[in-house]
């Protein structure tokens, strides 16, 4: 059943299990899991170095920003929060998104998003980077190994059990990022955002999503936004789709089917991109 309790997710939040944790594991994902369990924390933490961060990614990607679409979230009532549902192609896909949502929205106050639990929850530098350069929005993490079947709907559960007005949360329906040459090419879904679209309020709004432009080298991104390059031939394009409420979605009774929906619709922005690129060109 969609969870209703939006204002204690320390009640209503489930736990990883402490017996399928493993190495430093054990002490990781119970540290950024107790972050994200208590509002005031959560809040507190992504008001100060999660927003201090996305100052930095507006400062050094904002320059170039070409955005589609925006209009229709802003003007949506999103009290139960909202999902993103975005392409891969870049590690700051999201986070260029969600800086743009922050800074041309009053939808959000609070975000996270899920992240491969390799490094981020397996080496000590990941939660240090999290808690310090992420506010801990990256999480829960995402289990790659034997275990996936078993932990990963709980983390899927423990984002439903924090959305509420002012939470944004963002997912790769691919799951892992494309290295694609054609960047309208994508990789098979999975079924994590069905997944946790059937634990969620049915008022949370599932926003497709697509993003282009952006390199994986943070210097890379400043040299096309400062230096000598021309930041017109460099455009980072953000399409928002028709928000779609999750209740609409939810009659779906097969996860991976409602990924599949909603990606339908990245396809479609993706190919709205791709005739406004060539226009740019002629």
């Amino acid at each position: 059943m969609p969870n209703q309790n939006k204002t204690t997710p320390a009640a209503t939040m489930p736990a990883m299990p402490a017996a399928k944790l493993r190495g430093f594991e054990r002490i990781s994902v119970p540290l950024l899991e107790a972050a994200n369990r208590r509002p005031l924390v959560r809040r507190a933490l992504h008001a100060t170095s999660g927003w201090g961060f996305s100052f930095v990614v507006r400062a050094v990607t904002g320059p170039r920003w070409k955005i589609f679409g925006l209009e229709q979230l802003k003007s949506a009532a999103a009290v139960d929060g909202i999902v993103l549902a975005a392409n891969h192609r870049s590690f700051f896909d999201l986070y260029v998104v969600s800086t743009a949502i922050k800074h041309g929205t009053r939808h959000m106050h609070e975000v996270a998003y899920p992240v491969r639990a390799d490094f981020f929850y397996t080496h000590p530098i990941g939660p240090f980077l999290n808690l310090l350069a992420a506010g801990a929005t990256m999480w829960p993490p995402v289990f790659r190994d034997d275990r996936r079947r078993e932990l990963n709907p709980i983390g899927f559960q423990q984002l439903a059990s924090t959305l509420g007005r002012g939470c944004v949360i963002g997912i790769h329906p691919e799951g892992t990022r494309s290295k694609l040459d054609d960047p309208y090419s994508y990789l098979k879904v999975k079924p994590g955002l069905g997944q946790l679209i059937v634990g969620c309020a049915p008022g949370v709004l599932v926003v497709p999503v697509f993003v282009g432009g952006l390199s994986n080298d943070a210097k890379v991104e400043v040299q096309r936004s400062y230096g000598k390059a021309n930041r017109a031939d460099h455009p980072i394009r953000m399409w928002f789709g028709e928000p779609i409420r999750a209740d609409a979605l939810q009659p779906i009774d097969d996860p991976a089917a409602m990924t599949e929906a909603v990606f339908a619709r990245v396809r479609a922005l993706g190919e709205a991109d791709r005739a406004w690129m060539d226009s740019q060109r002629a």
